[in-house]
């Protein structure tokens, strides 16, 4: 049949059960489509389910209309190779599967499936297999490891769905691993160098691929790890933007390649990924769950398991699902979320279609979304995993943890299919002949509307080689009307070998934002060889599409040329405000660093933005980073010699980023007694906080001037330190500049600042200042006015005892209880406790552990505030006293340091007790404590919020430092929970009763 008809049949309508569901789950296939509630105008039908398929996890429809199904029996603690591949068959040939091979098994934990060649592509960490039936009998009998190296870890992270790019690249979805207290010895493997074994010369990527998605091409045995991660799932839209998931996250983009942090690892940035949506982060699902099973620790109410995200591209679906939508699953909840994706300069906002409901959603408790594939007939077939229990068991409690129901409906699952009313039914199955067809005819099917259709003919194409396809792809580019044909044609030209430059020119010029942005992409790749191409590159730098624009700021960065540059400037320029632009442009090749901040102060100093501010402070960063000392002279002689009132802004900015990239250096810069003489000046002639703490954080890095200069600035400092009418910022500044010489000469001025009549600014300062000098005489000078310090006050002098010679000192004071536990700080204890020398460290350990005997007894001296009426008004006070500084609850509170309140608002108020009393029983994945010892001196120590692949960026309740991944040292992961026991301390059990009233809004 020819494939255009078949096309249109599919399209034809069908009727689907309406029977009524037993009292509970687990349901019989056909009863369990009576639970639905799905978007008007679309219906949702049963394709398959148990005994033909169990535990399945992921799906690929081949060439021919086959459809493999990877099975997951052993979630979530089976190593012993229960996982399976089955291939679905049609026995009495009337287009729908009605028997099924075991294709493979003896897997261990497989995760994903991808059609490739002959055979699949199945990842099953550590390893991707591959596997190819050869004699015909539906049975693989070619199993060959790929690649290796992947981390087996918790199931629900490991790598998975393997996705071919519209580039021809195969995209693996991969995620930091998550240690395991409970499971360490089953699933505490972190991975390995990722490899392809059978070919030791091939490229090799590190450990897990840095917890980052990868992707490979098999042929060429090309291997790359990707900017971002993703958890279960990931998916592309027509135009290859790559969008990612994890639990909590339903949708992100990672909006800057890997090769392009490659140019220059010295810019400090956060992170290569957006989170779009903006409904929330971690945003609100809608159940309509009856009974729902949800464990000890689940979220709810919110993402708590997103995964399967899909971009449709079916072509099949109507308005407004019929382009730029994304289905993302969410098993805890019983659900399937949709959003809208719209523009939104360099990146994209993902909107709800539908407000406080969702797209589909179940009463049944044991329906488990969890993977999407988008058939050749349109359809979005659904995987449900079917199962009573889908949480892992290190957040259950244990007696669920340890019960036979981990394991209930392992001999279930099921395979729905989601078309519009008015489609027919489903027919094709095992009928399509795809991979017989032609390459000619082949070359016809990347006009389709369905990418089903267009990636299967694409991969065929480039797989077969055949050059007979050539002359049919140069015709379809320029007389195809289906802007995503023309961009097929040309990925498909590039993997043949055959894409001419003079046909990247015409793409270039294309009416279609998409196809000029993958056109720059391919011509990124051919520059080196048609440098021809520069020149119509350099005429798109006023294209009106933002993404155009901030596509060609990256690929610009492979010219190294005047107009190249000048372009990149007046592109930076016109898009500042946008985060993505600052960073492709800094990441671009510069020119000289010193001209580019002449450049940029003379466009941007006229007005203050955060944008401009930003910036300055990023090209300061790479400017100290550098290797050129003349740029960094530049760089000081034009914020120094400025006088303008208004030039403290960015003065400012320049000079902390400058700090920062300097801290860089193995060593301070040689020969700059002149630029730390002009920047003494500018510290005294500037009134301006900000200005001066920029140049004290220079000179921590390049050291103060000396000589006879210095010693009159001391003096002058000390002066002004004394001065109680001078400003506390000031006076503070100026006790600062003191400290880096040699405190101990102003002992008395620091002393007499550490009053509770001074500024607390100022004592700070003094506090601070203290820490740098020798001997006990300080820490005995703080104990003996310890009653007369405020906390905040209290919480800096710790720093004072924490060298070798006071650490007694401070825990003689904590053992005659002159200074608490709880003041300390969680993190300096477990310091103590840790990095100190014997016999400090145990007698440490004894005044400074949690006694869990005492820590369970607490918590039963607290069951009081269970039964207490709680005040959710007096709750919230609580809240912002006691847990803000850590966390937020919804809208209450700006710190994200440790988990949103508001997601865990279902707790059983029992479990709020144990959890704050005794935060160390189990610490929530993605808020383990790390503590970073730098190369270039120090320590930084938080949450890691974020990750490229050249900076890791960690957040404590204080500040957020990113931190090159040159300037690491050693990087270790505390058993500990980040949030501090003792807060009985600060709440008593009916103030904790209000608190659970305010969290559990009640």
């Amino acid at each position: 049949m020819h494939h255009r008809l078949l096309f249109l049949l599919l399209l034809a309508g069908c009727t689907t059960s309406t029977s009524t569901p037993g009292d509970a789950p687990p349901y019989a296939p056909e009863d369990a489509l009576a639970t639905f509630e799905i978007e008007d105008g679309f219906r949702i039908e049963l394709v398959v389910a148990e005994p033909l398929v169990m535990d399945p996890v992921a799906m690929d429809i081949d060439e021919n209309g086959r459809i493999y199904v990877v099975e997951m029996p052993g979630y979530p603690l089976d190593k012993g190779g229960t996982g399976r591949v089955k291939l679905l068959k049609d026995t009495d040939e009337d287009g729908q599967p009605d028997a099924a091979a075991l294709f493979a098994d003896g897997l261990t934990l497989p995760t994903g499936i991808m059609r490739w060649k002959n055979g699949v592509l199945v990842t099953d960490p550590p390893d991707v297999l591959y596997l190819e039936d050869t004699d015909g009998d539906d049975v693989a009998d070619v199993r060959q490891v790929v690649l290796t190296g992947f981390a087996l870890s918790n199931p629900q992270h490991n790598a998975n769905k393997p996705l071919y790019g519209l580039d021809n690249w195969i995209y693996i979805a991969n995620n930091g691993t998550i240690w395991t207290d409970a499971h360490a010895d089953l699933f505490g493997d972190r991975g390995s160098e990722i490899h392809f074994p059978d070919q030791p010369e091939a490229p090799r990527l590190e450990r897990n691929g840095a917890d980052r998605n990868v992707r490979f091409r098999p042929d060429s045995r090309a291997l790359e790890s990707l900017s971002g991660d993703s958890q279960f799932g990931q998916t592309f839209d027509a135009w290859g933007h790559h969008f990612l998931v994890d639990n909590s996250h339903h949708h992100y983009h990672e909006v800057i390649a890997a090769r392009y942090f490659e140019r220059n690892p010295d810019l400090p940035v956060r992170r290569a990924t957006h989170d779009t949506p903006d409904h929330g982060t971690t945003a609100t699902v809608y159940p309509i769950t009856v009974n729902p099973e949800h464990q000890l620790l689940t979220d709810r109410g919110v993402f708590t398991s997103a995964c399967g995200i899909t971009h449709y591209l079916g072509g099949a679906f109507p308005a407004p699902y019929d382009q730029d939508v994304t289905f993302t699953a969410e098993p805890v909840h019983n659900l399937v979320h949709v959003d809208k994706v719209t523009e939104d300069g360099a990146t994209f906002k993902a909107s709800r279609l539908r407000k406080g409901r969702e797209f589909l959603a179940s009463t049944d408790s044991w329906f488990r979304p969890v993977n999407f594939t988008i058939g050749p007939d349109g359809a979005l077939y659904l995987v449900d995993y079917y199962r009573k229990i889908v949480e892992h068991p290190e957040w259950m409690d244990d007696e669920t943890a340890q019960s036979e129901n981990l394991y209930e409906g392992l001999d279930r699952g099921r395979i729905y299919r989601i078309v519009p009313d008015d489609a027919g039914p489903l027919v094709w199955y095992g009928a399509l002949g795809l991979g017989a067809e032609e390459s000619t005819t082949l070359v016809y099917l990347l006009e389709y509307p369905n990418i089903w259709w267009r990636m299967n003919a694409q991969r065929l194409l480039v797989d077969r080689q055949d050059e007979a396809a050539v002359e049919p792809l140069i015709r379809l580019f320029n007389e195809s009307a289906s802007p995503v044909a023309r961009v097929h044609a040309l990925w498909t030209l590039d993997g043949l070998g055959h894409l001419d430059p003079a046909l990247l020119e015409t793409a270039l010029q294309d009416d279609e934002p998409g196809v000029r942005e993958n056109a720059i992409r391919l011509a990124e790749v051919y520059l080196a060889d048609a440098p021809e191409l520069a020149a119509p590159l350099l005429a798109l730098e006023n294209d009106p599409h933002p993404k155009v624009r901030f596509q060609l700021l990256n690929t610009l960065g492979e010219l190294d040329s005047a107009e190249a540059q000048a372009a990149r400037q007046r592109l930076l320029f016109k898009d500042i405000e946008d985060e993505w632009t600052q960073i492709a442009a800094l990441l671009a090749q510069p020119a000289e660093p010193s001209g580019l901040f002449e450049a940029a102060v003379a466009q941007l100093a006229d007005r203050e933005t955060e944008g401009r501010k930003t910036y300055l402070e990023r090209l300061a960063t790479i400017t100290g980073a550098g290797d050129d000392i003349e740029a960094v002279r530049g760089l000081i002689e034009t914020v120094t010699r400025s006088a303008s009132p208004g030039a403290a802004w960015w003065q400012a900015a320049a000079l902390k980023g400058l700090a920062q990239g300097i801290r860089r250096q193995d060593s301070p810069p040689a020969d700059f007694d002149a630029e730390r003489e002009r920047l003494l000046q500018a510290f005294f002639d500037n009134d301006d906080p900000a200005v001066r703490a920029a140049v004290l954080d220079l000179f921590e890095y390049t050291g103060p001037p000396s000589g006879s200069a210095f010693e009159t600035a001391l003096e002058r400092a000390a002066a002004q330190a004394a001065d109680r009418a001078a400003d506390a910022e000031l006076r503070a500044g100026a006790l600062r500049l003191i400290a880096l010489n040699n405190a101990e000469d102003y002992l008395d001025l620091l002393k007499q600042t550490i009053d509770p009549q001074e500024p607390a600014t100022a004592q700070r300062a003094a506090v601070r200042a203290l820490s740098r000098t020798s001997g006990t005489d300080p820490a005995a000078f703080l104990l003996d006015r310890w009653n007369t310090l405020t906390p905040e006050i209290r919480a800096e002098a710790i720093d004072v005892f924490l060298t070798e010679e006071r650490v007694p000192l401070l825990l003689e004071a904590v053992e005659n209880k002159t200074i608490q536990p709880a003041t300390i700080g969680w993190r300096r204890r477990v310091m103590l406790m840790r990095d100190t020398e014997e016999p400090l460290r145990s007698r440490a350990r004894v005044l400074l552990s949690v006694d869990d005997a005492a820590r369970e007894a607490l918590i039963a001296r607290y069951q009081t505030a269970l039964t207490q009426d709680g005040d959710a008004d007096r709750g919230k006070t609580v809240f912002t006293q006691v847990c803000a500084p850590c966390h937020r609850a919804g809208d209450t509170g700006d710190t994200a340091f440790g988990p949103d309140l508001a997601t865990v608002q279902h707790w059983p108020r029992q479990a709020f007790i144990s959890k704050i009393l005794n935060p160390n029983q189990s610490i929530a994945s993605g808020y383990e404590f790390w503590t970073i010892q730098r190369k270039s001196g120090g320590t930084a120590a938080g949450v890691i919020t974020d990750e490229t692949p050249t900076s890791i960026t960690v957040r404590n309740q204080v500040e957020e430092t990113t931190i090159p991944r040159t300037d690491i040292a050693s990087i270790t992961a505390s058993s500990a929970s980040a949030m501090p026991p003792g807060l009985e301390a600060q709440i008593d059990e009916q103030q904790m009763a209000d608190l659970l009233a305010f969290l559990k809004r009640e």
